[in-house]
């Protein structure tokens, strides 16, 4: 059917069965390209739900153990800091039976002693006072990587170089006594000392010495095993390293976004394993030479660490040999004693008995202050303290090796399983849903770190839950305003706009049921239509109709009505229902006098195509109405009926007699503001008894110019002469208004009424009420 055809049967119908007839061809128009729309609506947000279910499970399953800094990892970081400390109790992580002290490089030993560094000889001082006062173990978290000059050396250069030789040997005998490395290393010999060690990425750095590895690698593990390497080191001055039992590591793994949550246990540096400082302290303490990997096979190419076995303790990490640090707190879990009070022997030596001593500091001049989950200026040393607290207690956070293959596998189950549940729920539904869903997977999360110490990922499942709900949400939305806009496309050239926003959005205060409310109603009719009408052929009165409509239509509109109805060229139309509009009267106005204005832009355009020009007479009448859906089984309409919309229609079909564009009755004269109207006369239409007083808006009060606010001064004295039957005094100044007026057909009604009434009798108390015998 061409779209032609269509609009002509539209207009035409005749019977039941054409009416049936128009339903059902636009319901085979409409439907399927309707349905199909949502049915492509609906697969597209399962792809794409799926696509993204795919794309988290695969960052798990292939990128996830490596990445540092996505925003997936960062967001996990967020999270993990918020769940340690959200749960974090004084117990949360046990406490070991060992005596662990930091002895701290604090500012008041930097002002005592002097600046940093110190000379080492300070530092055997201080590590013979820690020996004699009964530590059995002491680890240096201070990085000692050159010789220290002899400075008696130095002293005698200068005297050789100045001549002085007999001062330079005399100077001979003092030498020993400033050898400070020597006199260091020689401080180690009655305690286990373990000095530090940093592992750098660059190959070209390899400096001091490296101590014993705790596990060589085979070939086969070298290239299989996934552990954290290094190419490089800093490391002790040999003449240190090999006075103490062992070395560890001091780098620790900083994530991301710049905080320590693990550090790796072991490091791989050509073919060897190396402890962590805390580890090789543990080792030390427990007189361990060597550590048990417990490797797992990951794929064809790839071991991953499961664990290590220290002492009587698994202590489980990560993949690549990594444990989370069991943070027991704010700064301060250890005891804190300052270097200055050990090296003047202000100490209570039985708080060193058997003690494990970690030499660090505390300054903030020294950078080694770090950012933690548990505070943002955590000293380093405290971390090595710590770690090995978990060593020896066995009591660690952990992320299960398999880790990211479950939270894979929980992804794919969850999108499949979401993405079904989603289809199946309204907005309200699926945002329960959702939150429901987001409870779960936070509450067994937390579950597990609160129970079993595991620190599983929670940010990919929790944005899939986000995404999938929110895809499905706009799903959802994009779906209704779909449905909107098919309403729209199908009652929007009868409805307003507001009127079906309004039954879309609030549907349950939106109601067709009959009431009664004080409303504004408009009549247009098109004036000498049945001499246009034959002047033209069908094809030409239809499309002139539609140009002319189409912009009527607009204006009413644009101004809050809603169209009741078209009448071959009539156009009736309300303001107040079904909205309601305090303001009907005047935007019932404003209608109309936008309609006249338009009718002057369109009608050059008509002349243009041959087509007449068109006119029209508007009736505006306010009062109360019954509107609601009316009609019968087969056919309603929601319209208005009531007295004072049978007198909008009078008014209408007076604009002619009078020779007015818009006639107005008085209750709308009355609402309405700021516009100047003309008293037209004092009626009674057919079918009513009581008079009315009649208007013709003449424009807002600024637009309105002086020509006819005179001429609306004489026009009161001539209906004043009129009223008080002074008929030669009225018809003068009428014939003076008819002479001068830019619409003179009202003062010739006048005239011509007075011809007729100046021969008759009128009856005592008359008003100048003027009865319309037709409509």
């Amino acid at each position: 059917m061409q779209s032609s055809d269509y609009a002509l049967r539209l207009i035409r119908p005749t019977g039941y069965a054409a009416k049936t007839s128009i339903v059902v061809t636009l319901s085979m128009r409409s439907k399927p390209a309707h349905f199909l729309f949502r049915n492509a609506l609906r697969w597209s947000a399962l792809i794409i739900g799926l696509l993204i279910t795919l794309s988290l499970a695969g960052y798990h399953l292939y990128y996830a153990r490596g990445d540092q800094s996505s925003v997936i990892k960062r967001l996990d970081y967020l999270l993990y800091d918020w769940r340690f400390n959200l749960l974090h109790e004084e117990q949360r992580f046990e406490r070991a039976d060992a005596n662990i002290l930091i002895v701290d490089i604090d500012e008041r030993s930097l002002n005592t002693v002097g600046r940093w560094p110190w000379p080492r000889d300070k530092l055997a001082a201080l590590t013979q006072a820690l020996t004699e006062a009964g530590a059995v173990v002491v680890a240096f978290d201070i990085m000692m990587t050159e010789p220290q000059p002899n400075p008696t050396r130095d002293l005698q250069q200068r005297a050789r170089q100045n001549g002085q030789h007999n001062l330079a040997d005399a100077m001979e005998e003092f030498v020993p006594a400033t050898e400070f490395d020597r006199i260091l290393a020689d401080s180690f010999c009655c305690i286990d000392v373990v000095m530090p060690l940093l592992f750098q990425d660059d190959p070209g750095i390899r400096v001091g010495q490296l101590p014993q590895p705790i596990l060589s690698l085979t070939p086969e593990q070298d290239k299989r095993l996934r552990v954290v390497h290094a190419n490089g080191y800093t490391a002790s001055v040999p003449i240190l390293q090999e006075a103490a039992i062992t070395a560890g590591s001091i780098a620790p793994k900083i994530d991301g976004d710049g905080t320590l949550r693990s550090v790796p246990l072991v490091t791989r540096f050509e073919g060897d394993l190396y402890p962590s400082l805390a580890l090789a302290t543990g080792m030390a303490y427990y007189f361990l030479d060597a550590i048990e990997l417990k490797t797992a096979r990951f794929n064809s190419a790839i071991d991953v660490i499961e664990g290590i076995q220290f002492a009587d303790q698994f202590i489980r990490t990560d993949d690549a040999g990594r444990v989370l640090v069991p943070y027991l707190g704010p700064q301060g879990q250890f005891p804190y004693i300052s270097a200055t009070d050990v090296l003047e022997g202000r100490i209570d030596p039985a708080r060193f008995e058997n003690g494990l001593v970690f030499v660090g500091t505390s300054a903030i001049g020294l950078s080694d202050l770090r950012s933690t989950p548990v505070g943002p200026q955590f000293p380093g040393v405290e971390v090595h303290a710590t770690l090995l607290n978990g060593l020896l207690t066995g009591d660690f956070p952990y992320t299960p090796v398999s880790a990211h293959t479950i939270i894979a596998s929980l992804l794919l189950v969850l999108g499949v399983v979401f993405s079904i549940i989603s289809s199946r729920l309204g907005p309200i539904g699926l945002v329960t849903a959702t939150g429901v869903l987001l409870g779960a997977l936070v509450s067994i999360n937390f579950y597990f770190w609160a129970e079993q110490n595991a620190a599983l990922p929670l940010a990919s499942s929790i944005l899939l839950t986000l995404a999938l709900g929110g895809l499905h949400l706009l799903e959802g939305f994009i779906s209704e305003r779909r449905n909107k806009q098919h309403i729209a496309n199908v009652f929007g050239q009868y409805v307003p706009k507001a009127h079906i926003d309004h039954m879309l959005n609030d549907p349950d205060a939106y109601g067709f049921e009959g009431e009664n409310r004080d409303m504004t109603v408009l009549f247009s009719d098109v004036r000498s239509f049945t001499t246009i009408s034959e002047s033209l052929s069908a094809t030409e009165l239809k499309d002139l109709l539609n140009r002319y409509f189409t912009p009527i239509t607009e204006v009413i509109f644009n101004h809050q009505g809603t169209i009741d109805k078209y009448v071959g060229d009539m156009v009736m139309a309300f303001w107040g229902a079904p909205l309601e509009d305090p303001d009907h009267a005047l935007h019932a106005l404003e209608a109309a006098d936008e309609m006249i204005k338009t009718l002057d832009r369109l009608n050059p355009e008509l002349a243009e195509l041959g087509y007449p020009a068109i006119d029209v007479g508007i009736g505006l009448n306010t009062g109360p109405m019954n509107v609601g859906d009316m009609g019968s089984n087969f056919r309603r309409a929601y319209t208005v009926l009531g007295d004072a919309v049978n007198l909008g229609s009078r008014l209408e079909s007076l604009t002619k007699f009078y020779g007015v564009k818009i006639l107005v009755g008085p209750d709308t004269r009355a609402r309405i503001d700021g516009w100047v109207f003309r008293p037209v006369d004092r009626i009674r239409v057919k079918g009513k008894q009581e008079p009315v007083a009649v208007f013709e808006p003449l424009g807002r009060v600024e637009e309105v110019d002086d020509h006819w606010f005179d001429e609306l001064s004489r026009l009161e004295t001539a209906y004043r002469f009129y009223l008080n039957q002074e008929w030669e005094s009225a018809r003068e100044v009428f014939e003076q208004l008819a002479k001068h007026s830019k619409r003179p057909k009202l003062y010739r009604v006048y005239l011509e009424r007075i011809i007729e009434l100046r021969s008759q009798a009128l009856p005592e108390g008359w008003d100048g009420t003027y009865t319309h015998t037709s409509k």
